[in-house]
């Protein structure tokens, strides 16, 4: 009986294994797939059957993107969008997340139900009134409303999993600390936000990631590289009648290396995070 009970596990894990193998091919595949192309001669891109790896390759597409100014510039301004974004959105964030959790607020449930329904509101449909009040403030074409339009969009999910997690922070280590002589800031400063290092590097590191992969607001609210971030200059290489595949394959690999230090460098913080952030 007992054999059996062993067999049966042993053949439920190589068959997890098997699962968690094709779902993983079937993710990277598009990764290295770009990748790949991306060092691949154009006659190549379109040859039948197609290849794997490049015959002949060549780093043409990457020269050629990185000795144009105009797409440095498209870089610049994503990691400094991205960057504003996630530090203003951690410190909102933050500090509603301790009054939330920490102090007595009326209508803090609707507060919170507030939060969620704006979580929940489609982005396509504030579009308009968006463009109009940058329009009427002459914010067009500025740093200033894409990262205004980026945090409005990612602060209500930083909140909620703040909130999560600093409700797992035991009250009473900040209590004690003001017991000590320190003012409630200090203690928060002090005692809450070292505890919160995960949940912190979690949030901020989905709050990147959406202000680094938006387009639709920034290809509207922007005109040309000075201001706009990277996704609306791989939307330049889309033509009517031709798309250069060598270019784009290549700027998206530039753009994905954010993607890929978050995962190699922080994935144990992101996941940690995340669950401590989720259970209570």
């Amino acid at each position: 009986m007992l054999k059996g009970f062993k067999v049966n596990n042993l053949v439920r894990e190589i068959l997890l294994f098997i699962f968690i193998v094709i779902i993983t091919f079937m993710i990277l595949l598009p990764v290295f797939w770009m990748i790949v192309t991306s060092f691949k001669p154009v006659v190549e891109i379109f040859s039948v059957p197609p290849n794997w790896f490049p015959k002949a390759p060549t780093i043409e597409a990457y020269r050629d993107i990185l000795s144009k100014a105009k797409y440095m510039k498209y870089f610049i301004n994503s990691y400094f969008i991205s960057a504003i974004v996630t530090l203003v959105a951690l410190s909102l964030a933050s500090l509603a997340a301790y009054g939330l959790s920490r102090m007595k607020i009326a209508g803090k449930q609707a507060i919170l139900l507030g939060t969620l329904v704006l979580m929940m509101f489609p982005g396509v449909v504030l579009l308009i009134p968006y463009f109009e009040l940058a329009s009427y403030f002459n914010l067009l074409n500025t740093y200033t409303i894409l990262i205004l339009v980026n945090i409005s969009f990612v602060l209500p999910f930083c909140i909620w999993m703040l909130k999560s997690y600093m409700d797992s922070i035991p009250v009473e280590l900040e209590e004690a600390a003001m017991v000590d002589g320190c003012t409630r800031f200090l203690a928060f400063w002090r005692i809450t936000l070292p505890l919160m290092r995960p949940g912190l590097i979690a949030v901020g590191t989905w709050a990147f990631l959406g202000a680094w992969n938006e387009f639709m607001f920034s290809s509207i609210l922007t005109t040309g590289p000075d201001k706009a971030p990277i996704t609306v200059g791989i939307a330049e290489f889309f033509g009517q009648f031709s798309m250069n595949w060598n270019a784009i394959m290549a700027v998206g690999t530039l753009a994905s290396l954010p993607l890929m230090f978050i995962f190699v460098f922080l994935q144990r913080y992101v996941i940690q995070g995340m669950i401590s952030g989720s259970g209570k």
